[in-house]
């Protein structure tokens, strides 16, 4: 049986290009939308019409997040849900920020690469900003929505073949720490079709339907700590995104 009792969750949506994370994002309950660096999707939507009208800051440098976060914890903030778009930028500027302050600003192999020793760093970076958004979430009771694009990349098997999985666009150590601390990881994709002509040759017939996927599969990644349906069908209407979300986490309870 579900609890209605359920608080705050960490959520991951790592989706295909055009699935709708962003506006996903925009339609939760009053949301806080954070922008790193270069990554504007909201705006351009909001600029056209297709998600309303929330607050949102792009976020220039990782010092900038932190102390943000800080504030929000000290001082608790107004939202109900804090959107991160997307993990790859705030790694991105995860990664600069320790290069800056232990290889002096160098990303070669005699600095920042150097036996990948900027990547076991960055984690540590990484999961203390974590611990900030659990602050936060103690504080204030809000939901934490993180973004991910995702991509395809050879899984190297030792069970067998090697395969192609969908995975988030960012290093293996930033999302494993990130999908370990997550409460529902849930990747986002459309239903597809496989048409195989007169010559055997495969092509996929893609279409408008949205869905999420749940739980792990050897094609992608996905857990969830709420007895979530294995597939949820996705609302073609936005402004339905999330309360159909909503719902499968929490059984339709309130």
């Amino acid at each position: 049986m579900k609890s209605a009792g359920i608080v705050a969750p960490r959520i991951i949506v790592n989706a295909v290009e055009g699935w709708g994370k962003t506006t996903l994002g925009a339609f939760a309950p009053d949301p806080a939308i954070l922008m790193a660096d270069g990554e504007t999707g909201y705006v351009t939507l909001r600029g056209a019409g297709l998600v309303p009208d929330v607050d949102c800051t792009e976020i220039q440098d990782w010092a900038a997040l932190l102390a943000l976060l800080d504030a929000w914890a000290t001082n608790g903030c107004d939202y109900k849900t804090i959107v991160l778009d997307a993990l790859a930028g705030f790694e991105k500027l995860c990664h600069t920020a320790v290069c800056q302050r232990d290889f002096n600003g160098d990303w070669t192999e005699k600095g920042f690469l150097s036996y990948h020793k900027g990547y076991d760093l960055s984690v540590n970076d990484w999961l203390l900003m974590l611990a900030r958004l659990d602050r936060v979430r103690a504080k204030t009771g809000t939901t934490v929505l993180l973004l991910s694009h995702s991509t395809v990349k050879q899984f190297k098997n030792p069970l067998g073949p090697d395969y192609d999985k969908f995975v988030a666009c960012c290093h293996d150590k930033t999302w494993n720490a990130t999908a370990k601390w997550a409460d529902a990881v849930l990747f986002g994709t459309f239903y597809q079709t496989v048409e195989v002509d007169k010559t055997k040759r495969a092509r996929g017939i893609g279409g408008n339907d949205r869905i999420l996927y749940t739980t792990n599969r050897d094609a992608w990644t996905a857990k969830n700590r709420y007895a979530m349906p294995e597939v949820i069908d996705m609302p073609a209407k936005a402004e339905a995104m999330w309360s159909t979300l909503w719902t499968a986490i929490t059984g339709g309870k309130k």
